[in-house]
């Protein structure tokens, strides 16, 4: 009987290790910053090489040590936008002032407009024609973040974007 009771109260220690383990500071923010995508404004854009038309992308941010954003003052780019179609660079985008937050953890949201791009079509036809049988692309872009420590966010996702070429 007396073994029983050792096992039990062994049981037991280990229950309530195990909640006070769980039970840690949930509300810790990493010092990496981190994106969550919120939504896009349309999902279809005509294309074009200039400014010609234009999607608005809303995310939310996390930062832990409150360094996101270099200020209107530095001339370092912030916000990254990569065209999912060819994994390149397709625009950058600056953080307007964020008040100094001494460290501390600083979370918001924030909307950028991406312009529109070429349709791209395979068997060497030139991109940003008309071409009858490619009368559509879909494109996706993939936003990502740099803090002033250097250090990069998660790489959010939008939605599928219909492209249209002619």
């Amino acid at each position: 009987m007396l073994k029983n009771e050792y096992n039990i109260l062994k049981i037991f220690y280990a229950i309530f290790i195990l909640i006070i383990i769980s039970c840690g500071d949930k509300n810790q923010i990493s010092n990496i910053p981190s994106l969550i995508f919120v939504g896009i404004s349309r999902d279809s854009m005509i294309q074009g090489d200039l400014n010609q038309d234009s999607v608005i992308v809303k995310f939310s941010f996390e930062d832990g040590d409150g360094d996101l954003g270099w200020g209107s003052t530095s001339s370092e780019k912030d916000i990254f936008v990569v065209d999912k179609r060819t994994g390149l660079l397709l625009d950058q985008f600056k953080i307007p002032d964020i008040p100094d937050s001494n460290g501390e953890p600083i979370s918001g949201s924030m909307e950028i407009r991406i312009y529109t791009t070429c349709c791209i079509f395979p068997n060497n036809i030139p991109p940003c024609t008309a071409p009858i049988q490619y009368p559509r692309n879909e494109i996706q872009f993939e936003i990502y973040a740099k803090d002033r420590s250097g250090n990069e966010s998660n790489r959010i996702i939008t939605n599928k974007i219909l492209l249209i070429c002619n």
